[in-house]
C-alpha cells in the first residue's frame, strides 16, 4: 500500500508541483528511493527555475534595443535632408548589430548553460584553439589599434571537452579584453601545463576589474561600473564563458596584471592517472 500511494504520487506530479515526497510511512526499503526522487526533483526545480529567470531577463535585456530600433526607423522615416537620412541610417544599422551581437550571446548562453546537451568530448589543443581565435580578432584588434598576439603556447596543453564551446569560451574572454583595453595596448593568448593541471589565460594591460566587482562579472547582463545599459557589450559575455568552465569543471581565475590590467585564467582539473 505504502509503494502504490508513492508510485500515485510521482504520476501526479507536474512542473508545478515539484515538493518532495514525504518519508513518513514509507518502507525503510524504499527510503533510498524516496531520497534519490527528493533529490531529483530539487535540481528539476532548480533547473524550472533558472530557464525561467534566464527568459524573464532575455525579455528584459531585449525589450531596450528592440525599442531603440523602432524609434531609430521612425526617424529614418521622417528624415527631410540627405543629412540627416543618413545620420538616422547609421544609427539605424548600429542598433540592429547591437541587437543581433545581444541574441548571438543569448543563443550562446542557452547552448552552454549547465543542464544542457553537451555535445561528445574529443581531445582538444588549446594551442590550436588559440592560434585560431587570435587570427578571427585580427582584424578587430587592428581597428581598435590593439596589439593582439599568442604567448608561450606549451604543446602539451590539451584537454577532454567539447571543442566549439572551448573556442566560444576564448572568443569571449578575447573580445572582452580587447573592449576594454585602451588604443595602443596589449592583449596576449597562452596556455600551458601547471602542477599537472593544464590552464589557458589571457592577459591584457587595459582598467581591469575592482576587487569588489570580480564575484559579480559573471552574472547575466552584469555591467561594470561606468559601463551602462547603452554600452557596446551585452552583459552575457563573462557568463558564457562562466557556463563553459563549469561544464569542463574548471576553475576560472581573475587576477591583476603586472603592471596594470587584468588577467583571466582557466584552470582545467587534472587527467586522471593511467593505470
Amino acid at each position: 500500500r505504502p509503494l502504490t500511494g508513492l508510485a500515485r504520487s510521482v504520476r501526479t506530479r507536474t512542473p508545478e508541483a515539484l515538493d518532495p515526497f514525504s518519508e513518513s510511512g514509507v518502507p525503510d526499503e524504499a527510503l533510498p528511493l524516496v531520497s534519490s526522487l527528493n533529490e531529483l526533483l530539487g535540481r528539476l526545480r532548480g533547473a524550472i527555475q533558472a530557464q525561467r529567470d534566464f527568459i524573464a531577463d532575455a525579455a528584459h535585456e531585449l525589450r531596450t534595443p528592440l525599442t531603440a530600433l523602432q524609434l531609430q526607423a521612425g526617424l529614418l522615416e521622417r528624415a527631410t535632408g540627405e543629412a540627416e537620412r543618413s545620420a538616422a541610417l547609421r544609427d539605424l544599422k548600429a542598433g540592429l548589430e547591437r541587437a543581433i551581437h545581444t541574441v548571438q550571446q543569448l543563443l550562446a548562453l542557452a547552448r552552454n548553460e549547465a543542464g544542457a546537451t553537451r555535445a561528445g568530448s574529443a581531445e582538444i589543443s588549446l594551442a590550436e584553439v588559440s592560434r585560431q581565435v587570435v587570427a578571427d580578432h585580427a582584424a578587430l584588434a587592428d581597428a581598435r589599434k590593439i596589439d593582439l598576439g599568442v604567448g608561450a603556447l606549451a604543446p602539451g596543453s590539451t584537454i577532454l571537452g567539447d571543442g566549439e564551446a572551448m573556442r566560444t569560451l576564448l572568443a569571449n574572454l578575447v573580445a572582452n579584453a580587447l573592449c576594454h583595453t585602451p588604443a595602443g595596448g596589449r592583449v596576449d593568448v597562452s596556455c600551458g601545463i601547471d602542477a599537472g593541471r593544464v590552464w589557458l589565460e589571457v592577459v591584457d594591460n587595459g582598467p581591469g576589474i575592482p576587487a569588489d566587482e570580480r564575484e559579480r562579472v559573471f552574472d547575466r547582463f552584469y555591467r561594470r561600473s561606468g559601463q551602462g545599459a547603452s554600452g557596446s557589450g551585452s552583459g552575457l559575455g563573462l557568463a558564457i564563458v562562466h557556463s563553459i568552465a563549469q561544464r569542463h569543471q574548471a576553475e576560472i581565475r581573475l587576477e591583476d596584471t603586472a603592471g596594470g590590467g587584468l588577467t583571466v585564467r582557466v584552470v582545467f582539473p587534472a587527467a586522471p592517472p593511467t593505470r
